[in-house]
């Protein structure tokens, strides 16, 4: 699905984030719009993580305007528990309760949310389940799974709250290298479906293929932007050009 450049789902202007006196995003703004997949990519410390843990407010501002979904999350009034809704994050580390089976995990913010009745989140959890292959562990515990089939939970889980937006950090980067093509089977599968993605990744065929866009953050800023072929095949930038040099 193309992206829908008349509706922007995230919209930043002049984000700067500073943890004490380290000034780790310095001035970034961009507008990400429906549809779109947008891949950061760019060297350790450069921001990235950061910068996407803004967009819904798991760290918090700074300075700038962060409009998401139409919610302006850098005004202190704002429902972050209603934006968070709508805007679904996988982390590197998948964060799954461990405590609690498959099952568990997938009905626990929709039913706790009172977005769904226990019924109907079970039945919603086990048409995720089987949309990433693992309808036949919905009783197993995390600690019984491997890494790519948390990482996959965790996206379905992600995916139970019906969200407009989801956020991926490194999602592939926890994982042994025969397991990462089946995480980025799901999200490539997402992306084909038109869902709205922020993908903070090494994965430069992943950028490549699914990307409708590519970002490439240093020191706090957006170095370079622009289509996959722009930006990994054809870089203008120095600094991108050596980032690229040492990863592909």
């Amino acid at each position: 699905m193309a992206a829908n450049k008349q509706n922007a789902k995230i919209h930043v202007s002049h984000l700067k984030k500073s943890f004490g006196a380290l000034e780790v995003l310095k001035d970034v703004s961009i507008d990400i719009y429906e549809g779109e997949v947008v891949v950061i990519l760019g060297p350790s410390g450069s921001g990235k993580s950061t910068f996407l843990r803004c967009l819904n407010r798991l760290e918090d501002i700074t300075s700038g305007t962060v409009v998401v979904d139409g919610y302006d999350i850098t005004d202190k009034h704002t429902d972050m528990n209603k934006v968070r809704e709508n805007v679904g994050m996988v982390f590197q580390h998948f964060n799954l309760f461990n405590n609690l089976d498959v099952m568990g995990n997938m009905v626990l913010a929709p039913t706790e949310l009172k977005k769904a009745t226990k019924a109907e989140a079970r039945e919603n959890a086990m048409r995720l389940l089987r949309r990433v292959g693992l309808s036949d562990k919905a009783e197993a515990f995390p600690a019984q799974l491997s890494g790519g089939q948390k990482q996959r939970v965790a996206i379905a889980r992600a995916l139970a709250m019906n969200p407009d937006i989801l956020l991926f950090d490194e999602p592939t980067s926890a994982l042994d290298p025969e397991m990462v093509g089946e995480v980025l089977q799901v999200m490539q599968n997402l992306a084909q479906e038109g869902m709205t993605m922020v993908v903070v990744t090494h994965e430069i065929g992943f950028a490549r293929e699914v990307a409708s866009r590519v970002i490439f953050m240093e020191g706090g800023y957006i170095v370079e932007e622009g289509t996959p072929d722009e930006v990994i095949n054809h870089p203008r930038e120095q600094r991108t050009i050596d980032f690229l040099s040492k990863v592909l």
